[in-house]
């Protein structure tokens, strides 16, 4: 933050009053620092960097990838002002749809503020269950209301996404500052703190050709694994996403087509 400007000096020709003796403005001088035991204010928080540009909706198609499973996967964004909406939508297809019926629906609705996304609703869906999440940023509490069972509570202190708004957090944000991104993270069932480190670039081939790419990478996260891709030149859209759970079945995301309406 730049300092606090300096107070005006006086105009020219204006008076100014003599001290009446070196010993007066000696004792003026000392008794103008600050009382002892005073404390000082701390200093102002500095104001975050602007958020990159996204269109006002956007359609990313994925293939997806899980296990021995296959499928596809629709990232729908849709800014509106001051909230936004985000739905994802993954099926099998193929043979792998004869063993995986239904479809996985997860939808993250908040408002966006200068710092990003500030998640306030989260739905999940999976074939015939459902569960949804209120967050209330007053309190630093979410409140999940699982398919099955009673009400569950957890708080937190400072950013929080759910895993729909992390990924559109770090487009929105990146690079991050410092090469890292801090925050809880809530993903339906569960709120776990994670910090997000650049890797650096690296070009990727995809569906859309050879796309320049932020690669970051979940920092200590026990066995678990989570590295995404933003093309740079897309509104550091992901483009490519890897999860690898403790129990070591992988999850990938790779890009197919970007739609976007300005």
């Amino acid at each position: 933050m730049p300092a606090e400007a300096a107070a005006p000096a006086a105009p020219p020709g204006a008076d100014a009053t003599p001290p009446a003796d070196a010993g007066q403005a000696a004792t003026t001088t000392a008794s103008a620092g600050p009382a002892p035991g005073a404390v000082a204010s701390p200093p102002a928080e500095a104001p975050p960097s602007p958020l990159n540009p996204l269109p006002q909706r956007l359609d990313l198609h994925y293939q997806l990838r899980y296990g021995l499973a296959a499928g596809e996967q629709t990232l729908l964004w849709v800014n509106e002002g001051a909230h936004y909406t985000l739905t994802s939508v993954a099926g099998a297809t193929g043979l792998t749809g004869l063993f995986y019926r239904g479809r996985f629906v997860q939808t993250s609705r908040g408002r966006i503020t200068p710092r990003g996304l500030q998640p306030e609703e989260f739905w999940d869906q999976r074939g015939d269950k459902q569960s949804s999440a209120r967050f209330d940023a007053a309190h630093g509490e979410i409140t999940l209301m699982p398919a099955q069972g009673e009400p569950r509570h957890f708080t937190y202190q400072g950013d929080v996404q759910d895993v729909l708004s992390l990924i559109f957090q770090l487009a929105l944000t990146a690079p991050p500052p410092d090469g890292q991104l801090t925050s809880a993270v809530f993903n339906g069932k569960k709120l776990r703190n994670y910090t997000y480190e650049v890797r650096g670039e690296e070009t990727l081939d995809t569906a859309l050709g050879p796309l320049r790419t932020l690669h970051l990478a979940r920092v200590a996260s026990d066995d678990e694994r989570f590295d995404i891709w933003l093309a740079i030149d897309r509104h550091y859209l992901p483009v490519r996403v890897l999860r690898v759970e403790g129990s070591g079945m992988e999850g990938e995301l790779t890009i197919r087509s970007i739609a976007a309406t300005e």
